[in-house]
């Protein structure tokens, strides 16, 4: 095969762009415009046994950009039942007026949203009835606990 019918069967050839921002080593990639750059003057590889040529990414070069990681906020911890729940509740006691609400800042009442929090953390003690461990079931039992007895005091059926 001559070098003209190489080049046009790479030229034809389909090929695969990284686009992600950063490398698997955190580090940031160069823009697009800074990797057409590079990957014109991208060194060869040897070629592989197919006979075929590849062309090494600017993305998996030695050379990496000097660039240091994003930083930012911490990433947020592993989800577990016991945070998913207390999610759920911190929400209630948003809907019972107890916290501000993030979002704007104001204390605000809506008791047929936190009554439906409730209802929402009762249905997953049912169906998670067997498969919670001790810590997870305390946890449950004391947060529908109080927050029924929010409710309670808020529709004013008891006063503490």
């Amino acid at each position: 095969m001559s070098e003209r019918e190489k080049e046009q069967e790479q030229e034809s050839a389909f090929r695969v762009t990284d686009r992600r921002q950063f490398t698997a080593e955190g580090e940031q990639r160069p823009r697009e415009s800074e990797q057409s750059a590079t990957s014109s003057t991208a060194q060869r590889s040897a070629p592989s046994e197919g006979g075929t040529e590849k062309k090494q990414d600017a993305g998996t070069s030695s050379a990496r950009p000097s660039a240091q990681p994003k930083k930012g906020p911490d990433p947020a911890p592993p989800i577990d039942f016991s945070s998913f729940i207390l999610s759920l509740a911190t929400t209630a006691m948003v809907h019972l007026g107890e916290m501000r609400d993030p979002a704007t800042g104001e204390r605000q009442k809506n008791l047929a949203a936190a009554k439906q929090m409730v209802d929402l953390l009762d249905m997953l003690k049912k169906k998670t009835e067997g498969n919670r461990t001790a810590e997870e079931n305390r946890l449950l039992d004391d947060i529908l606990y109080e927050l029924r007895m929010k409710i309670l005091s808020e529709n004013k059926v008891i006063q503490f």
